[in-house]
This record gives structure tokens, sequence and C-alpha cells, in this order.
């Protein structure tokens, strides 16, 4: 009977858990233990406690825009990587207000901008899943520019929750393009694909004849340590933050190459050799290449200057972005490009030029992005000229009327 009982209370307490409301300081728009304070939220906006009009109980938060054109409040709640939380957000805006909007949310995926635009009561809500122990919630009083000191806007009511099934359980997709290439005496290169994940893949582990052997995070890595004219079959799994690893996928066999003969060994000694003729060589190595430079800064190969080729094909590591034709894609709207650009100086899902500037470009990556935009403008030139279309008829319409 004790245990029975020990079970039932541990059972309700597992629920409580699932519905606990993670915005959980006593503030103004809290459900649970509203209080006259602001505590939680923070910005370079004026962020108050106000007792105007409220949406529930005594209290909302008010932000409004400062002099120096503060405008964001913030909030930061404990999560777990892979879970989905449900969002919730009572707000309005404001009597004097110029585009508030729940904006530049971060650690959470799945998330898009979402403009005020009621002087009523509105519930905002969103199921997102966390990419960050931290995530953070953030309401704008109006965009960077454009709007005026004092416009505002309220929030009230603010739930957190965890949405059900108790976490990302859901495995990674099976690497099932491993391949082996430039196999010497004691090495060989495998690459693959990258893997997809509900919420991301974080790394790969690499076995041996069954022996893990490796834990890289990118899609290609180097065995190093073989023995010569030996057998060995290599297999990749690939796993998330939460732990789920992915299904075996193919395996790539290799036979390494004999000691006493096949690859030549570059060194300073034979590298001008007229006996030795690199030519007719293929060149293999087994660590990183440094043409011009000697800092490969982790990469295979590094070349300090400019390279030309007849053709370059690389092998994308992102999906192409056909999807956008889907019907259900959701194709942000004009007003929300305008915002993104308004806030952020660049289009969504495109690098700031700081960005480039400090990684570079990744060329499989971007002209997929490159063309993603492409795409979606091909879906804004089909509306307009839907509505193109629409008003010729209309003005038709109304000439002949005029005529009657």
């Amino acid at each position: 009977m004790k245990s029975l009982i020990l079970f039932l209370g541990l059972l309700c307490f597992g629920l409580g858990l699932t519905g606990q409301n993670l915005h959980n300081q006593a503030n103004a728009a809290s459900i649970d233990n509203e209080a006259n304070s602001i505590t939680g939220w923070t910005g370079n906006a004026n962020i108050i406690s106000s007792t105007n009009n409220p949406f529930l109980g005594t209290f909302s938060i008010n932000a409004a825009s400062t002099a120096s054109n503060g405008r964001e409040c913030a909030y930061t709640f404990a999560a777990t990587v892979g879970q989905a939380y449900t969002i919730s957000i009572w707000a309005r805006a404001g009597t004097q207000n110029f585009q508030p909007a729940f904006a530049n949310w971060a650690g959470l995926t799945g998330f898009s901008t979402t403009i005020i635009n009621s002087l009523n009561w509105t519930q905002y809500t969103w199921t997102l899943t966390a990419s960050s122990t931290s995530p953070i919630i953030r309401i704008y009083t109006s965009p960077s520019s454009g709007g005026s000191t004092g416009d505002s806007v309220f929030f009230d009511s603010v739930s957190i929750t965890a949405a059900g099934g108790g976490g990302d359980n859901q495995p990674p997709s099976a690497v099932t393009s491993l391949s082996a290439s430039g196999t010497t005496a004691t090495s060989t290169n495998l690459n693959w694909n990258a893997s997809t994940d509900n919420v991301g893949v974080t790394g790969y582990t690499i076995f041996q004849n069954g022996t893990q052997v490796g834990s890289p995070t990118n899609t290609f890595f180097n065995v190093t340590g073989l023995n010569p004219s030996t057998s060995y079959a290599f297999t990749a799994r690939a796993r998330d933050a939460a732990g789920n690893t992915s299904a075996s996928g193919n395996t790539v066999n290799v036979t390494t190459e004999s000691g006493g003969g096949g690859a030549t060994d570059y060194t300073s000694m034979n590298a001008n050799l007229f006996t030795v003729d690199w030519r007719a060589r293929d060149l293999f190595a087994n660590r990183n290449v440094g043409i011009g430079t000697t800092n490969t800064q982790g990469h295979r190969l590094a070349v300090a200057g400019s390279i030309i080729a007849e053709e370059v094909k690389v092998a994308l590591q992102t999906n192409w972005p056909d999807y956008i034709f889907k019907k259900d894609y959701r194709l942000p709207s004009l007003e929300e490009v305008e915002l993104q650009i308004i806030e952020r100086g660049y289009l969504l899902n495109i690098p700031s030029s700081k960005e480039m500037e400090e990684n570079g470009v990744v060329l499989g990556d971007m002209v997929s992005r490159l063309l993603l935009k492409i795409e979606e403008l091909t879906l804004y030139t089909i509306q307009q000229e839907k509505r193109i279309n629409q008003l010729d008829e209309e003005l038709k319409n109304m000439r002949l009327f005029k005529k009657d």
C-alpha cells in the first residue's frame, strides 16, 4: 500500500512538472504570482508595471521607447535542448505605437517575427523547440528606425510550459552515404552527407570494425594508424544534443595498400628530384595541406591566393530549397521582410556582412540560400501578377460601367 501511494505521489509530481509555468518570477505579467514588479524582464526600453487596463489581475507590463531609442525588453528561461515549449503571451499596442513586435528570439527553432497590430488584448501562442539551455524572448516597442520616443506596447499573462512528449526522443537520420578515398598503407579518408534531425545534429561517431575510433562534428574523418594490406569495415552514426543516436547506415569496406610500394611520401628531400615524376602520380596527404601558407586553420586544404579551375563540384551539406514550393511552406509576408531589413539591415536567412568577414563563404550553403531567395521572389512575383490581373479586371469593369 505504501508503495502504491509513493508511486501515485511521484506520478502526480511528474505530471505537475510537465505543466509548470517557466515564467515563474513574481511580476506584473505573471499568471500565478502577480506582483507590482518587472522582475525577470530586462532591456533598454523603459519597462514598468502598469495598472492601465491589464488583461488579467491588477497589473501588466508596459515597455516604451526612450529618447536614446531604447526599445527592447527580454526574458530568459531555463530550458532543455530538444524540448518543445508552448509560449503564450497576451499583448496589445499602446495608444502611441509604431509596429511593436515579437522579434529576434534566440535559442528557439521555428520562431518568426510577429507584429503586434491591435490596440485590444490579443493572445499570441507558439510551440517552439529549444536549441539552447537559455532561450531569449524579446518584445520590441518599434523597429530600429521610424519610431518615436514614447512608442509603447503592453503584455500580460505570460505562460511558458513544456509541451507533451517529455523532450526530444527522435534520432537523426542514418548515415547512408559513407565513402572512403585517398587510402594509403596506413590511412583512409571517410566522407558522408549530413544527417537530418528534428532539432539539429551535433556530431557523428565513427566505428572501425565495430569499435569507436572518432567523434567528429563535421562530415569527414581521417582514419590513421592502419596496417598495410589489411581490410577494414567502417560505419558512422549521427547524434543530437539530446543524446539520440541514429540507426547504423551503410558500411564502407577498405583495403589498405601494401607497405612496400604504391604511394611515395612527398618530402623536402625528394620534392625536386628528377627521378620522381610527381606529374604522373596522385598526391595523398595524411594531414592538412597548405599552399603559400602554413596556417590551414584546420582545413584539409588552404591556399593563400587564387585558384583557377574549369569546374568546381560542391557536395552539398544542406537541404536544397525546393521545399518552399510545398503547400505547407510559410512564405514570409513583405511586412516581415521589411521589418527584418529595418531591424537587422540584411535579409532573413542571409548572413550579415560582419558574419561574412569573420567566417567567409561556405559555397554550397550560400548557393542554397541565394536560390531560396530567388524562389521566394518567384512566389512574390506570382502573387503580384495575380493582383495586377485582378486590378486590370476591376478597371475594365469600371470602364464598361462608365460607358453604360
